[in-house]
């Protein structure tokens, strides 16, 4: 099985566009909005970044963005990931701890506003706010619990 993960760009060249493998600098990194065409390195600003892999015969392609940090720690990560199936070990994706791929729901986000608000701002002005979203949406769910217990704390200080 194959271990080895390539970072191509997908840039527009002459010929349209090409996946192209991107230039490394001195000490392993990509250089930013650097490849290699035709042999040649060519600045391009535009495209984003690919992890290109073998799975048996057949050839994958993942889009990991625009940033070249990421692309690098995302080809690390599935170097790594391949050469654990090549050994045998099963491989679990990781998921976010809120299970849904990282982003937050509308309520969730509501209900961090209203915590937050709650927390700074006069009561006169919690109750306006309160009337503008419908309570329906809300559940407590507390993803950054860290900066609310900072904001409770500075609240009871200026009572």
């Amino acid at each position: 099985m194959n271990r080895e993960v390539n970072v191509t760009k997908r840039v527009k060249t002459l010929q349209g566009l090409r996946y192209c493998p991107v230039v490394l600098s001195a000490n392993g990194r990509i250089r930013p909005d650097w490849v290699l065409v035709n042999g040649m390195e060519e600045r391009h600003p535009e495209g984003a970044y690919y992890l290109e892999w073998r799975e048996g015969t057949k050839r994958t392609r993942l889009s990991v963005g625009n940033d070249p940090a990421t692309a690098t720690a995302r080809r690390m990560q599935k170097e790594a990931e391949l050469n654990a199936k090549n050994h045998g070990v099963e491989v679990v994706p990781v998921l976010p701890q809120n299970g849904n791929n990282g982003h937050r729901s509308v309520a969730t986000a509501v209900a961090e506003f209203l915590e937050e608000t709650k927390l700074t701002k006069k009561p006169k002005t919690l109750t306006p706010t309160n009337q503008l979203f419908p309570m329906g949406c809300l559940y407590s769910n507390e993803i950054n619990s860290g900066r609310t217990h900072r904001m409770s704390y500075s609240s009871q200080l200026r009572r």
